[in-house]
């Protein structure tokens, strides 16, 4: 049984699947269960030149991580979520570290092993590689 469970999602839609996969990994009455939600900061931005628009994604992350959040506690889980800055794949594994997540699971894109133009490289195929526990991956 694991313990904490950290699901990485973005704010699409596509990430029910994922979280009913979830639903069937843990325990309500064992689990802990994170959402995290990494913002992509620009790299060349001056600063506080976006903050604006830093504050709109926060704002629209919060609204829909919370839903979810209100979802699971309903199904009876100790849950939560966090929203993090910086470039996904290493902010996912920094994040699932420092909540010492037993599994993380998050969706992937269906990459093809003999299209050379499949994307290799992905965040979940950075986070695969990476992460400090097991990876559960959800395809579509």
């Amino acid at each position: 049984m694991y313990d904490v469970l950290l699901i990485p999602v973005d704010l699409s839609s596509t990430n029910e699947s994922v979280l009913d996969a979830a639903r069937d990994l843990a325990a309500p009455d064992h689990t802990r269960v994170v959402l995290h939600h990494a913002i992509e900061t620009l790299q060349d931005e001056a600063p506080g030149e976006m903050d604006d628009f830093y504050a709109d994604l926060q704002q629209e992350a919060e609204k829909k991580l919370g839903a979810w959040t209100s979802d699971l506690a309903e199904d009876g889980f100790d849950v939560d979520f966090m929203i993090t800055y910086g470039e996904r794949g290493p902010e996912i594994t920094r994040v699932a570290e420092e909540q010492d997540a037993d599994l993380l699971v998050m969706r992937s894109h269906r990459v093809g092993r003999d299209d050379p133009d499949s994307p290799v490289g992905t965040v979940s195929h950075q986070v695969a590689v990476f992460a400090p526990c097991s990876v559960h991956l959800v395809r579509p």
